[in-house]
């Protein structure tokens, strides 16, 4: 019994690991564990996305809103200022308060001399002031929300006409009205809301634009103030408050309510207001908690008056449907756990045969055998999977071979490569023998030729060197070039297109003056009087173009098709390449060049498959080669 206990403990431990456990239960676990981590967090990103989605389009809304709010309340103050402007272009009422000036001057005058009395003061100021509120009038009736307008003589005579009342506390206000604009040089300036008492005792919020009136020879004259009434404010914030069951502050400069539409803090200082410091800068929002509720803060500032628009959001309101559409969410969410839990206990033991299978096949693969195949019966996942499998041992067995054909393409190229480069030292110095006793005999021709030569053939055989700057491989081709002229005078116009950005390029040696070579011996057109060569460069995106052509014989579609083919062929032999003419079948490579096979080979094989080279040609019109290789610096 001592030797039991612990034998069934281990197979429990065993049971329990999840090394050891069968393939059908493994699957149900990682299932388990994708279906239980990603489904909640899908539902925990889609609700936090909503609510997110919900309060960013609330602030777009509301800051659209209050910025439309702004300019109503800028084109309603801008208003308000024109019409404290009125009485400076209009002649009648500077000269009543002209009038009213000169004639208190003369009354305080005479009332302060012997026998001067207050009775004759009232009933010489009846006419002025019945002239003076007849002007009134109709600045009274120019703006519909416009409490009232009065005007004051220099003195501080104010005159006023009824429209909804008039305030009881006119004399009293004048000193701050009159010290609000001193030195304002005929600017305006704006009173915050004010609570007033007209003469009926009733109760009005009202915000005031002053200004001087002046003469015409600039001399103050007077002041003219003009009340307006808060129901402007109410009227535009009454359908938003409607719609986020929320609350409008309007706040001047010094933080100070000029309009609530809760009358809450009507003419308050909200300095102190802690939810209300992060209100600055021309617009904004935040989250913020007023009197125990968590608000959405949207503002904006006007930049007439500098009174900023706050407008206040419950998040309660705009997480109501939020709440709604997570309870869905929970649900939806336990629905698809449930149902995902069954399907992967299902699958897991569908599963479990034909991955056993593809394992064992894996396993043979592993140890060399790439003779196996999955017998694929169904369309489902394991038999995409088993006929994925399939495809990539017969795409390695491609590679296996496709590598064993790319060395042994390697081998010739490098092989075609040494062949030229036999003993080069001793020609290159039997070359430069002949060039020093040709100069001796003065056969300068003779001796240019041999020194070209020379440099054709240091170039062609360096080693250990296989890339070059564009400027190199060109100079190589003009130096070729040069010794076909001397062998042909006049006979090859050799044409290369400006180039001078692409210079430092980086492209494989002895890539243009094979394809240069080719066109020469296989396309020259003897009933033409000269053979024209040009090279021009294109740059697409990371991708260098180079054109080679000329106007030579060209070539016939059947001849032109064969050619194409013998560039394709990746297993045909090297020396089955063709020139631009009529003699198909032995281009210069066979004639002790590289040729239009070697070149294109070497450039398939350094570059990619995706590069290389493409013939056009059309008989008695010439022969074009294009280059298509990497741009590299």
């Amino acid at each position: 019994m001592r030797f039991l206990i612990p034998t069934r403990l281990e197979r429990l431990r065993n049971a329990l690991t999840l090394a050891h456990m069968r393939m059908e239960w493994k699957l149900f676990i990682v299932f388990l564990v994708l279906i239980m981590i990603p489904i909640p967090l899908l539902g925990y990103v889609s609700y936090r996305n909503y609510a997110d989605s919900i309060q960013n389009n609330t602030t777009v809304y509301v800051t659209e809103v209050s910025n439309e709010m702004v300019k109503r309340l800028d084109d309603y103050i801008e208003d308000m200022k024109r019409i404290s402007t009125i009485p400076a272009y209009v002649e009648e009422i500077k000269d009543n308060l002209q009038l009213s000036n000169d004639f208190y001057e003369q009354a305080y005058q005479d009332q302060s001399a012997p026998g001067g009395s207050e009775q004759s003061i009232d009933e010489l100021t009846l006419n002025i002031r019945q002239k003076i509120e007849s002007s009134i009038n109709f600045l009274n009736n120019i703006k519909e929300d416009t409490k009232s307008v009065y005007l004051f003589d220099k003195y501080g005579n104010a005159y006023y006409r009824y429209k909804n009342g008039f305030r009881q506390d006119i004399k009293e206000r004048y000193p701050y009205w009159k010290s609000a604009v001193q030195g304002s040089k005929g600017l305006p300036a704006l009173i915050g809301t004010e609570q007033v008492i007209n003469n009926s005792n009733a109760r009005n919020y009202v915000f005031s634009v002053i200004r001087e009136v002046f003469s015409d020879s600039y001399e103050a004259i007077g002041l003219i103030v003009v009340d307006a009434n808060i129901s402007f404010f109410e009227r535009i914030v009454e359908d938003l408050d409607k719609a986020t069951h929320g609350s409008t502050l309007i706040l001047d400069q010094n933080e100070n309510v000029v309009y609530d539409s809760n009358k809450t803090y009507m003419t308050q200082n909200m300095a102190s207001a802690d939810w209300l410091r992060a209100v600055e800068g021309r617009q904004g929002s935040y989250v913020a908690e007023v009197e125990g509720k968590q608000m959405l803060v949207i503002y904006s500032l006007s930049e007439q008056t500098q009174w900023h628009v706050v407008i206040t959001v419950p998040v309660s309101e705009l997480v109501k449907d939020v709440a709604r559409n997570r309870n869905l969410t929970i649900a939806a969410t336990l629905l698809a756990i449930v149902a995902a839990l069954i399907i992967s206990v299902l699958l897991s033991f569908v599963l479990t045969r034909s991955l056993r299978i593809l394992v064992n096949l894996m396993r043979q693969v592993q140890y060399g055998n790439l003779d196996v195949k999955y017998p694929v019966k169904y369309k489902d996942e394991i038999g995409r999977l088993g006929n994925q499998f399939n495809r990539m041992i017969e795409r390695i067995k491609q590679l296996i071979a496709e590598n064993v054909r790319i060395g042994e393409r390697k081998r010739e190229a490098e092989l075609a490569a040494l062949q030229t480069q036999i003993n080069p030292h001793f020609i290159y110095n039997t070359l430069e023998s002949i060039r020093m006793t040709a100069e001796i005999n003065d056969d300068s021709e003779v001796a240019d030729m041999t020194q070209i030569l020379g440099k054709l053939l240091r170039y062609s055989i360096t080693m250990g060197k296989e890339f070059v700057r564009l400027e190199q491989e060109l100079d190589h081709l003009r130096n070729y070039m040069k010794l076909q002229n001397y062998r042909y005078p006049g006979v090859f116009q050799l044409s290369i297109a400006p180039c001078e950005e692409l210079k430092s390029a980086k492209l494989l040696k002895l890539t243009l003056q094979p394809i240069v070579e080719n066109a020469i011996f296989h396309g020259l057109d003897p009933t033409k009087r000269a053979m024209e060569l040009t090279l021009t460069f294109t740059v697409t995106g990371s991708e260098l173009r180079i054109a080679v052509g000329d106007s030579g014989v060209g070539m016939d579609a059947a001849t032109l098709s064969r050619l194409r083919q013998s560039l394709q062929a990746a297993d045909a032999p090297a020396d089955s390449e063709a020139g631009s003419g009529s003699d198909f079948g032995s281009g210069s490579g066979t004639s002790g060049g590289i040729g239009l096979r070697n070149v294109n080979e070497r450039l398939k094989l350094y570059y990619g498959e995706g590069f290389g080279l493409a013939v056009d040609s059309e008989q008695g019109i010439g022969t074009e080669v294009q280059i298509r290789l990497p741009l590299r610096d």
